[in-house]
């Protein structure tokens, strides 16, 4: 079954932008108008999947983190289209009113085969760009390194992928040596140390919380696998692969730790990308999102060098 427009409870936003990014003799450039996200609906194994589009131009995804929707980065993945691509972001199993998958396919490497199925639903092939953000990260590099040759670029932003927690002068301990209640610390931290709290609140929550009620084991279930993510050598194969690989983190992100960055973004063979906020930084900051879509974008054109290091952004 193809896709179609949702005219339920999730209504289709304000009409589009006039279709295509204006012509630039450089660098691609976020427009001063930016185009409006529609919600629509697609059938994945026989299941409904409500997903979001934007834009138009090469094939972009984007993949939201644990316990969200893609309702709450709206605005990001506006300003990942304004880059000069169509984006297409799906609520992934066991989040949104997505079903979640069979036992056995409940892996990373189950939600990438998933999300293969996912695009080609939507007829879309090829992809310029593969965005996720924290859990959608650590499924962005699974999806990617099941089908690297569908794939140009890879965004990771505060990913999940890293097994390393904490180290210390004569350890390192793992994030399945991290207690639950130390992850459910730092993400009220997160939000509440966040200059933004009061405009995050209502997009954070309007997702959470209908998640949790609906379906509280389900994300309990993909919490703990989570827990066990080690792609560390996923990541390194992508980038032997030739895709160009981003890792981005945020300085005062405490759900993914400046190890498990550090972990990732040298496995990519890059310098990676730091910059100001917390774990959720990019719902906060779209506009600066959207410039790092533009960067990816860029680096895969072809004849762009996959080993190039990018540069730090000052924190």
């Amino acid at each position: 079954m193809g896709a179609q427009t949702d005219t339920g409870d999730l209504t289709v936003a304000a009409a589009m932008a006039p279709s295509g990014p204006p012509a630039t003799t450089g660098s691609p450039r976020l427009t001063h108008q930016q185009p409006r996200i529609a919600w629509k609906k697609t059938t994945v194994d026989g299941h409904t999947v409500r997903y979001g589009e934007v834009g138009s131009g090469p094939s972009a995804l984007f993949l939201h983190g644990w316990g969200l929707r893609p309702n709450a980065y709206a605005r990001p993945i506006e300003s990942m289209a304004a880059a000069g691509c169509r984006v297409v972001a799906p609520a992934l199993p066991g989040f949104g009113g997505t079903p979640e998958l069979p036992i056995e396919e409940r892996t990373f490497v189950g939600y990438g085969a998933w999300v293969a199925r996912f695009l080609d639903s939507v007829g879309m092939g090829d992809m310029s760009l593969v965005a996720g953000h924290s859990f959608g990260g650590g499924v962005s590099t699974a999806f990617v390194h099941y089908q690297p040759w569908r794939v140009a670029s890879l965004m990771l932003v505060n990913a999940i992928g890293s097994p390393t927690w904490a180290l210390f002068p004569n350890e390192v301990r793992t994030m399945v040596q991290r207690p639950f209640w130390d992850w459910g610390r730092h993400f009220g931290g997160d939000i509440l140390n966040s200059p933004q709290t009061l405009r995050m609140l209502p997009t954070l929550f309007e997702d959470f919380v209908p998640n949790l009620l609906g379906n509280p084991l389900g994300m309990f279930r993909t919490g703990e696998f989570i827990r066990r993510a080690d792609l560390v050598a996923e990541v390194r194969a992508i980038a032997e692969h030739g895709v160009s690989v981003s890792v981005v983190w945020s300085d005062r992100d405490r759900l993914v730790p400046r190890s498990a960055f550090d972990e990732l973004r040298r496995a990519a063979g890059v310098e990676g990308v730091v910059v100001e906020g917390a774990h959720a930084w990019l719902i906060a900051e779209p506009k600066e999102f959207g410039e790092l879509a533009i960067s990816a974008l860029v680096d895969a054109r072809p004849g762009a060098s996959t080993a190039r290091p990018m540069a730090t952004a000052a924190s």
